[in-house]
Order: structure tokens, then sequence, then C-alpha cells
């Protein structure tokens, strides 16, 4: 199936439904999307929690379709804007980014039974400082060409157990070729780049993308 067919029939389903809301974290306000299957009482499978790259915001997500099909999938989706970004406050100065990580994990609700964290570009400078700091915060971790890892030494990739799926577009060479690299060294680590695809691969090839997503997810969440 198509992702457009995937995304038409995620919309159809009735119950699944949009929550928007504030959340406080670090002392300010975060904006929250989150799509609800109000149709099921079971547990979800899993959780996801998406972050964004410096041009976009949650909309992106809702707008790609990612959060319906994710929660038609069984899974919670939940997208958040970082501070400074769409909705959500201006972070102050001196703003410790995994601090905040952990703050936004407990606010969400996914800080006792852990997320499969999404992090395109930008985004890697509030989910790498997580990665490396606190790694029992992840289920699994889906890095999208992040900024920032050169920071981190070969040592603390090969020695970091998180299950990892690195995504990248092959038109990417810079950020694609230099996440492929690191994230190629992990224990627990799958690299993957996709075909005529830029930085926001996800957007050029949605369909391969999220493809590899649900196959991680299945694997690590074993459902």
């Amino acid at each position: 199936m198509s992702w457009e067919d995937q995304k038409a029939a995620a919309a159809a389903n009735n119950s699944i439904k949009l929550e928007e809301q504030f959340v406080e974290v670090s002392g300010m306000k975060i904006y929250k999307r989150e799509m609800v299957d109000i149709g099921k009482n079971a547990t979800p499978s899993g959780q996801f929690l998406f972050l964004h790259g410096m041009k976009f915001s949650s909309q992106t997500w809702l707008e790609l379709g990612t959060l319906n099909v994710t929660a038609s999938k069984g899974y919670r989706a939940v997208a958040i804007d970082l501070p400074g970004y769409g909705k959500s406050d201006k972070p102050p100065s001196t703003l410790d980014q995994a601090t905040f990580m952990l703050e936004l994990l407990k606010a969400v609700d996914m800080n006792i039974t852990k997320p499969i964290i999404v992090s395109p570009s930008m985004s890697g400078g509030y989910a790498l400082p997580l990665l490396f700091q606190h790694p029992e915060a992840f289920k699994g971790y889906i890095p999208v060409a992040p900024v920032g890892v050169g920071k981190f030494n070969d040592d603390e990739y090969k020695n970091n157990k998180v299950f990892t799926c690195s995504i990248v577009g092959d038109k990417d060479p810079s950020l694609g070729a230099a996440a492929t690299a690191k994230f190629s060294q992990m224990p627990n680590g799958e690299t993957h780049t996709l075909e005529d695809a830029g930085h926001p691969c996800y957007l050029d090839q949605p369909q391969e993308f999220h493809k590899i997503m649900y196959a991680f997810a299945k694997k690590v969440f074993g459902a």
C-alpha cells in the first residue's frame, strides 16, 4: 500500500483523534500534538516521540500523516514543538538539553514506558546529549541526519547499546554521511540510505522512510 493510501485509510478512521495541548517543561510551555485511538482500550504496542528540524515543527509530522498512521498501527504517537519553535516558548540561554529532554519525557508520560525517539537534523542538539548521558531513557532511537554527531567520540558510539536506526538521504552528503559513519559503529545500530532523497528524507521518500521506521518498531517493541 502506498504512503498516500496509508494516510487516507488512517484519516478515514473515526476512532483516531488529535489532542493538542501545552505541557510545562523546564519552566516553559511546550506545545504537544498527540494522536489518540479512542476506539482501543488496550495498552499501545509502544510509544513514539517525534522531534523536528530547524525549518519544521510538530505540524510537519501531522501534515505528513505520520501521527495518524502511527496511531492506526497501535502505537502512541506524540510530536512536540521544541523550545523556540512552533507554538512553544523560547528557551533560556542556560537551558541544558539533556535535562530538558528528561523533564519532557516525564511531562508526556514517557519516563516509565520508554519511547522510540525520532530526531531529525537540528533536534540532534537535544536527542544526542540524552543518548549519551541517559541512554536508559530510550527504547530506541531513529536519528535522521542529526546535527552534532561529531561532538561525541567513536568510543562513545561503540559503547552505547541503545537500539538505533539511522535513516538518511543519498542527496545529503554532509550531515547524512557523517550520521551513517557514526551510527554504524553502535553495536545495536542499523543504517539506511534512501535513494533520491535529501536532508529531510522523510518528506522526499515517505513510504520507504516509514516502512523502515515501522520495521524497526516491531523489532524494538516486539509488536
